[in-house]
């Protein structure tokens, strides 16, 4: 059974009206905005309810996961992630027939629907988000969790224009053990040196992808591959920009030939037009001092940067030595 708009969930303590689709590019599961209908006198948390669904087996696995992120006690006690309010029909052998279900809190807006030239300055709102997300890192750090998958779509946002907005962190579905080197993880734009290098990926490794995402904010496609022309690779792309940005700040993964490749593209297209290398030019990013010249933001801002831009993993910082630090204090 395909789940539809219009259609009502049966919770434990509350129904759900699915009365809009949520397209998420990036999603991998199935997202409805729902009308919570409370049953006899049960308090209701709020008028909306987000809800995500899936079927097929790789998508069901990873929402399963999440839940079972949401049952750790760091996290279900913890105020800086997204509130999960109950799984449907969560013991369902039949999943083809009655997909499973995870029902969470209504949050306005992520982070992605921020538009940057309007917030380049607001102060207010970065430093709300940088305590919502290094929060919940901390909190999953106390765990020897990590989230990997730090990004805007992931940053909920409401009360954009209020003097305190209220920010939180969502999907655990890609949480795994501190020191995670099974495969690559995290997004190509997020992704920290060390996991590149094929080190692993590790609590600072989610504070150099929260640097990431909120230089963004400031700054859209100077990381990543968003930008990339046609007929090139995004993998190779993102790391040459990580070359230029960080020079020698990636190293070849010593057992994945694939990555070995990245690597030598990368550097290719890292040198070209540069010094003596009269190839065509291919990338305009600049170093990371220079990119970070480029906008009118204030000197504290780009302080917080330089703090947070740690290339060397073991010498990062941890999300609770940011939120102590002097540069977190002074950004507003």
């Amino acid at each position: 059974m395909v789940l539809r708009i219009g259609q009502t969930l049966r919770g434990t303590r509350w129904n759900y009206l699915l009365v809009e689709s949520l397209r998420n590019h990036t999603a991998s599961s199935t997202i409805f905005k729902a009308e919570i209908i409370p049953r006899a006198e049960s308090q209701l948390p709020g008028k909306w309810a987000v809800i995500k669904s899936a079927s097929e087996k790789k998508v069901l696995d990873m929402l399963k996961h999440e839940h079972d992120c949401y049952m750790n006690p760091a996290v279900r006690s913890s105020s800086h992630f997204r509130a999960m309010y109950e799984a449907i029909d969560a013991h369902s052998s039949a999943a083809s027939e009655s997909p499973y279900c995870l029902a969470f809190e209504w949050i306005v807006r992520t982070l992605k629907d921020v538009p940057s030239k309007s917030h380049r300055q607001n102060s207010v709102l970065h430093k709300s988000i940088s305590r919502a997300v290094l929060g919940a890192l901390a909190d999953l750090k106390s765990q020897h969790l990590i989230h990997t998958d730090i990004k805007n779509d992931n940053i909920l946002i409401s009360g954009l224009d209020r003097p305190s907005p209220v920010v939180k962190l969502g999907d655990l579905g890609l949480m795994r053990s501190e020191g995670f080197n099974e495969y690559p993880v995290q997004p190509i734009a997020m992704r920290a040196p060390e996991v590149w290098s094929g080190i692993g990926c590790f609590h600072c490794s989610d504070v150099w992808a929260f640097a990431v995402t909120l230089f963004d904010c400031i700054s859209p496609f100077v990381f990543g591959a968003n930008n990339m022309p046609e007929r090139h690779w995004p993998h190779p792309w993102a790391m040459a920009k990580l070359l230029r940005l960080f020079p020698d700040s990636v190293t070849p993964q010593p057992t994945d030939r694939n990555y070995q490749g990245y690597f030598r593209i990368a550097r290719l297209i890292e040198k070209s037009g540069c010094g003596d290398n009269t190839d065509p030019k291919c990338l305009e990013t600049l170093s990371f001092e220079e990119e970070l010249g480029k906008w009118d933001i204030s000197p504290a801002l780009a302080d917080f940067f330089r703090y947070l831009f740690v290339v060397d993993y073991r010498r990062r910082p941890t999300a609770i030595d940011v939120l102590r630090s002097e540069q977190f204090q002074r950004l507003g």
